[in-house]
């Protein structure tokens, strides 16, 4: 079963929800390149335990992990003779997510208890939301600010927070018994979460918390293109009217968090401006209408495999890019893109992109199977929590990078690991039932 009882999970060893609630955290204030080293670590130990007790490879993490594996075959084979140091960062960026998807994986194995590492999830994802109320604590006046003077003055906010809420959601009125949490505590939680994620004024925030909670709750359990519709259909319909209602070319709404959820839609819209202000206005639309553009000139080859790691994408002209403002700072070919999908479509081609949905859906199919056969069940909540991480990442990937984002996406990446090794153990275990 994915609970353990009380009394099994105290003899359970706490360090691997310890190191969950550390990861998380460390990974928001230590450089990501150590974290990956720590896991590094993990795993190597993992992998000398697994190599001398004769076990099998878990065919479940397979699925995950080989496009992954893959991909970086593919993206370092065709990219050799690049600049080393742009030819091996992209090797992480695509390595990355199965190296911390494999380290939830090899926690939960270590504690099988999915509500002790879910637990340890949500109180990290308090502790950041803490210390992101804490910079409006010492500044409070900030709070009469503009959205984009917000952002600047405390940040844009983190994901793990929204991951929180998501649990909490996912066990909504079932607190004491899915997540053995005492109410108060656990209302507790949920009230620093949204408020952390409200502020933040971040609609990738938005985002990953709306649909993180619709999967929690079961809305993708079964009908799901007909419901994903609706909700698409929803959300066209509600920016639009935003953006009749406000002028997004007026300064005081491209300041403001509603102008700019109203400007959205054109922010991401593919295509090639000609002026630099409306560049940098729509620059997600813009750099991958570049991206697309770079791509479709490839031969068949490219098409198929991409131009490997270490491909940049010529913008067209110079542009100052984050905070660089004089002329050494311009750049004129970028090697990463928010649109994480149009990135691995550089460097990996139609292959490449391929391998990093079918990923994707394997996870959101494995949940999608536990949670059609105990749809009410409380044991169906990790699994749809599984689909929530699944619909989470892929999403993000369009506007932030997602599972290429070196640090942002990293407590779902580890949740998906951990919440698939609970739920490909409930599926051995009905299987072994079914033959005795």
């Amino acid at each position: 079963m994915f609970r353990a009882s009380a009394a099994a999970a105290r003899r359970l060893p706490a360090w691997p929800a310890v190191s969950i609630g550390l990861l998380a955290v460390l990974t928001e204030v230590l450089p990501p390149e150590l974290i990956t080293g720590l896991n590094l670590y993990l795993l190597l130990l993992a992998a000398i335990v697994w190599v001398t007790s004769g076990k099998k490879f878990d065919p479940h993490l397979l699925g995950i992990i080989l496009p992954f594996v893959v991909i970086n075959i593919i993206g370092l084979t065709v990219g050799i003779g690049a600049e080393r140091y742009l030819y091996l960062k992209d090797a992480w960026y695509v390595l990355n997510p199965a190296i911390v998807i494999c380290v939830g994986y090899v926690l939960f194995k270590c504690m099988p208890d999915v509500v002790q590492g879910l637990k340890a999830f949500v109180i990290a994802g308090t502790l950041i939301a803490l210390f992101y109320l804490g910079r409006f604590a010492v500044n409070p006046d900030v709070l009469s600010e503009s959205a984009v003077e917000i952002r600047e003055a405390v940040g844009r906010g983190y994901s793990a927070p929204t991951l929180a809420l998501i649990i909490l959601f996912a066990y909504f009125r079932n607190w004491s018994e899915g997540l053995r949490m005492p109410r108060w505590i656990a209302v507790s939680c949920f009230l620093v979460c949204l408020l952390a994620t409200v502020l933040s004024l971040s609609r990738t925030n938005l985002i990953m918390s709306c649909v993180g909670a619709l999967a929690g709750a079961g809305f993708f359990a079964k009908n799901e293109w007909r419901r994903v519709a609706i909700i698409i259909a929803t959300v066209v319909v509600t920016i639009i009217a935003l953006n009749q209602l406000i002028d997004t070319n007026a300064f005081e709404a491209q300041r403001s968090f509603a102008g700019k959820l109203a400007h959205s839609m054109d922010e991401i819209s593919v295509h090639e401006y000609y002026d630099v202000k409306s560049i940098s206005r729509n620059w997600r639309g813009y750099e991958t209408a570049r991206a697309l553009k770079l791509y479709s000139s490839g031969s068949l080859l490219q098409l198929l495999f991409g131009r490997g790691f270490g491909a940049q994408i010529d913008m067209g002209l110079f542009i100052a890019l984050g905070s660089k403002q004089d002329r050494g700072g311009l750049e004129r070919s970028i090697p990463v893109l928010h649109n994480g999908y149009a990135y691995l479509l550089v460097k990996g081609g139609a292959i490449g992109v391929s391998l990093l949905i079918s990923a994707m859906t394997w996870l959101y199919v494995i949940g999608r199977r536990i949670v059609s056969v105990e749809s009410n069940s409380i044991n169906s909540a990790a699994a749809r929590l599984l689909q929530a991480c699944a619909v989470t990442m892929a999403v993000t990937t369009w506007i932030v990078a997602g599972v290429f984002n070196k640090s942002a996406l990293f407590s779902y990446l580890l949740a998906s690991g951990y919440l698939l090794a609970a739920v490909s153990g409930q599926k051995r275990a009905e299987a072994s039932e079914r033959c005795s």
